[in-house]
Parts: C-alpha cells; sequence; structure tokens
C-alpha cells in the first residue's frame, strides 16, 4: 500500500549550508545597499555649495533638508553595515544577531521600519541562483525583521537609559 502522504517530510528546510550561505549573501546584499545610500549621500553633499547660505531664502531651506538628507542616509548606511555584520557573526542566529545590532544603532537617528524596509529590499535581491539560499536568506531577513522591530518598539517604550 503507497503512503497517504508520500511528500511528507521531502521538504525540511534549508540546511546548515544553505543557512550560511544565505547569511552570507544578505550581508552582500546589505553591504550594497549600504553602498547606495553612501553614494547618495556623497552626491548630496557634493551639491550643497550650489545653495546659497542666506538664513531666509527658500535655497537655504532647501540646503538644510539637503544635510539633513546626507546624514540620514549615511547613518543608515552605517546601520546597514552593522547588521550584516552582525549576521555574520552570528550565522543561524538571527535573532541574536537582531538584538546585537539594535544595541549599537543610534535610536534619535533611525528607525526600525527604515532599517527593516532596507534590510527587506536586499533579501529581495541576493546575487546568487542557489535557490535554497535564496530562500534561507528571505527567512533569515524575515526573523532578523520581526526581532528586530519587536526589540526596538520595546526599547523605545522604556524610559531613557533603561534597558536596550
Amino acid at each position: 500500500m503507497e503512503d497517504e502522504h508520500g511528500m511528507e517530510g521531502a521538504f525540511t528546510g534549508p540546511g546548515p549550508q544553505d543557512i550560511a550561505n544565505g547569511t552570507a549573501i544578505l550581508a552582500s546584499a546589505l553591504v550594497r545597499e549600504a553602498q547606495a545610500l553612501a553614494s547618495a549621500a556623497d552626491g548630496l553633499r557634493g551639491t550643497l555649495d550650489l545653495f546659497v547660505i542666506d538664513g531666509n531664502s527658500p535655497e537655504a531651506e532647501d540646503r538644510r533638508i539637503m544635510r539633513e538628507g546626507t546624514r540620514e542616509a549615511a547613518a543608515l548606511a552605517g546601520a546597514l553595515l552593522v547588521a550584516a555584520r552582525h549576521l555574520l557573526r552570528r550565522t543561524g542566529d538571527p535573532v541574536s544577531a537582531a538584538h546585537e545590532t539594535l544595541g549599537r544603532l543610534p535610536r534619535g537617528s533611525l528607525s526600525a521600519g527604515e532599517l527593516v524596509g532596507h534590510l527587506r529590499a536586499a533579501a529581495l535581491a541576493p546575487v546568487t541562483d542557489d535557490g535554497a539560499a535564496r530562500i534561507a536568506a528571505a527567512m533569515i531577513a524575515e526573523t532578523f525583521a520581526e526581532e528586530i522591530t519587536a526589540a526596538w518598539e520595546k526599547a523605545m517604550a522604556l524610559p531613557a537609559g533603561k534597558g536596550t
């Protein structure tokens, strides 16, 4: 008699090598995201001299916005590099990587949503044809995203100087 559940146990998820490869391609994609943001920050910084420094002109407001954008893009690029580093340090443990990353981020200049958005974009753009590694990268990114979002919300609810 044939087994009624012929596919039962056929897919157990990514193995250890797939997880390691998925982590590596996710970290590499995060570095590319960081490079794009750093390039944008550099481009913005290079255009600041085009705007008049008159304190009351519309151009002065444009310059202020561009200067803030430069700082924010650079801070987010740095955060993505920190996330990539912690993911590689904790291959196979995205929960710990998320907590370690959160511990290194300045709460005032970034949000979990910004980091998670770029993390998800990186997970969708791995440079590989290894399907198992791509699946692993997506799983790692989602676990990391859920954990850092929950930890961020918990940390933001604490009074300053308390907790992570």
